[in-house]
């Protein structure tokens, strides 16, 4: 009895110590993941002795565990921390509420480190040692995709935090999606180019998943509306120096340049191709961050992007009631505003497993993935989602945004001012 009372201080003690760690980190993300690395050793050591980490953490039955694999280390671990900080944020909020279903909730956090691998190895973790009941992530679309199986067949509802459709049309009915699927936003940004009567488009990608299916998405969107595409360049995770591409980008004479990378690549690209001499207008696959406008400041101008929402420096900037509380609680819980909106994609996906969980009256898995499909009206930070179209999906409309005079702004207020105009002017549009 006194080692079984010892395992389990044990193990509480380290996952309290590395959630803690991870909620004021501010950005430290060694320190973050070494205490989570820890304490998920100690209680992976206590499991193999007899128990679950579910059972060494938790009363029986009086607890609803959610697992949130995120990027903590490596390109993506500030997204990724937003993102796990935002779930922490509804853990907080959901439990001093009762819970769900009157269970105490209790988020679980793992480095996937944006590694499809990883990801795989995190999800036998988490329904076999840990006994996850449901899934928050992963940003990293890839990660989605090659750990999806594993929880669709496992029953577990599980909602991915990236934006690529390909994870999407795998058929999974566990799988959800509660924050864009690029696929739904795109036609929307070539319509918005027939409308202009653009006829040249330069493309620039990584080689994650998102990246990769955004700029097939467009080049295939393109061909249908008879825009060329004037060439296609690409660059590898963790490269800095784009000059190369930028110089084939402009080379090759676009009146438009699609941008389809990760947040922290967005006011790298925006700088640079701003110094080599293309000042026409770009669009990203996703939204343009708050955190590449200060850093590229005036190159940002003339970004756009379709999306449903918008990443602030200041709560003050923020006129949607909704977003503007989810943000002062993130301020008073963390000390900072979400740099990137993987925070706002992990909360709604909060939101809505709630919303099913409450529903199905059971946190069962299968029952919440039967009452994910009933679901309509749920208020979240993107806007209103419903679900009932059967395609897991909750968003399907969404507004375009740009940068103009280093602010966001809406398209429809953009045209015809002397930003448009300077933009569209060297993109040989007006």
């Amino acid at each position: 009895m006194k080692r079984d009372m010892k395992r389990f201080l044990a193990a509480t003690m380290s996952l309290a110590m590395a959630a803690a760690l991870t909620a004021c980190s501010g950005g430290n993300t060694a320190e973050t993941t070494a205490a989570q690395t820890a304490a998920a050793s100690e209680a992976g050591d206590t499991a193999k002795e007899g128990e679950t980490a579910q059972e060494a953490v938790a009363p029986e039955g009086g607890e609803f565990i959610i697992g949130c694999p995120q990027p903590l280390t490596g390109t993506n671990a500030q997204p990724g921390e937003c993102a796990l900080n935002a779930v922490k944020l509804a853990e907080k909020q959901f439990n001093e509420q009762g819970g769900i279903n009157g269970k105490k909730v209790v988020v679980l956090s793992y480095d996937d480190q944006g590694l499809p691998e990883e990801a795989v190895k995190l999800a036998t973790r988490m329904l076999q040692v840990d006994k996850c009941e449901a899934i928050i992530g992963s940003c990293i679309s890839s990660c989605v995709l090659s750990s999806g199986k594993i929880y669709n067949d496992s029953k577990i509802p599980t909602f991915g935090t990236g934006t690529s459709p390909t994870w999407m049309q795998q058929g999974w009915d566990y799988v959800f999606r509660a924050c864009q699927n690029n696929d739904f936003a795109l036609p929307l940004v070539v319509n918005k180019w027939k409308e202009l009567g653009v006829a040249r488009v330069a493309t620039f990608a990584g080689q994650d998943d998102a990246a990769v299916a955004g700029v097939n998405t467009i080049a295939q969107l393109c061909k249908e509306a008879g825009i060329e595409i004037t060439t296609s360049e690409s660059y590898a995770e963790g490269n800095t120096d784009f000059s190369g591409q930028v110089a084939k980008i402009i080379s090759s004479d676009p009146q438009v340049v699609f941008i389809s990378t990760f947040g922290p690549t967005q006011p790298l690209i925006a700088k640079q191709l701003r110094q080599f001499g293309f000042n026409g207008l770009c669009f990203t696959k996703d939204l343009y961050q708050v955190d590449a406008l200060q850093v590229a400041g005036a190159a940002s101008n003339g970004m756009a992007f379709a999306y449903p929402y918008l990443t602030y420096s200041s709560i003050d900037e923020c006129d949607d009631p909704f977003i503007k509380d989810f943000l002062t609680a993130y301020e008073a819980e963390y000390g900072v505003l979400p740099v990137s909106d993987c925070a706002y994609r992990a909360y709604d996906s909060m939101l809505v497993l709630k919303a099913a969980a409450e529903a199905a009256g059971s946190t069962d898995g299968e029952a919440i993935a039967q009452a994910m499909n009933t679901l309509s009206g749920i208020q979240t930070l993107a806007g209103m989602q419903d679900f009932t179209q059967g395609d897991g999906e909750g968003l399907h409309e969404f507004n375009i945004f740009v940068i103009d005079d280093e602010k966001y702004t809406t398209w429809d207020k953009w045209d015809g001012t002397e930003g448009y105009q300077a933009v569209m002017e060297a993109s040989g549009l007006n």
